[in-house]
C-alpha cells in the first residue's frame, strides 16, 4: 500500500477497515494482528502496512529460535520480494534477545528495543508451556 501513496493517505483508508483489526469489549484502543506490528497497537506508526521500515519478530517451527522479518525498501511493488527473513538461533536466550537487538539496531533503530522485548516475550511463552506440559505429565 505504502509504494503507491504517502503514509498518511494510506493510514486514512487502514485506520478503521483493515482485516487485521480486533476490538475487545471495554477497551477504546483497537489491536492489531499483523506480523509486522512490534506492538499490537493500530496506530500509524507501529503499523506494518504502511510504514517503509517495518519489522517483525516471530517463533520459528522449531519454537527455539527467532525469525527477524523486516521489509526491503524499494520493493513495495513486489510483494513476494519485499520481506527479508533472517532466522537466529544462537545458543541461549539472552544470546538471541541480544542479536535480535542488534539486526533490527541495523534496520531500524527506533523499533530495537521492541525487537527484543518482543523477542524476549516469545522465548518466556516457549518456555513456561514446556514446563507446564511436564507439570501435568
Amino acid at each position: 500500500i505504502a509504494g503507491k501513496m504517502s503514509n498518511d493517505v494510506a493510514w486514512q483508508v487502514i485506520r478503521n477497515n483493515s482485516a487485521f483489526l480486533r476490538r475487545q469489549r471495554g477497551i477504546q484502543k483497537a489491536f492489531s494482528t499483523e506480523p509486522l506490528n512490534l506492538k499490537a497497537i493500530n496506530s500509524p506508526s507501529y503499523n506494518g502496512l504502511i510504514n517503509k521500515k517495518a519489522v517483525g519478530v516471530t517463533l520459528a517451527e522449531d519454537n527455539k529460535s527467532v525469525v527477524v522479518t523486516a521489509k526491503k525498501t524499494g520493493k513495495e511493488n513486489l510483494p513476494a520480494q519485499s520481506l527479508d527473513k533472517t532466522t537466529i538461533k544462537r545458543g541461549g536466550a539472552r544470546r538471541v534477545i541480544k542479536s535480535v537487538h542488534g539486526l533490527v539496531k541495523g534496520r531500524n533503530a527506533r523499533f530495537a528495543k521492541l525487537a527484543a522485548r518482543r523477542a524476549s516475550q516469545l522465548l518466556r511463552s516457549v518456555k513456561r508451556s514446556a514446563k507446564a506440559a511436564k507439570k501435568s505429565a
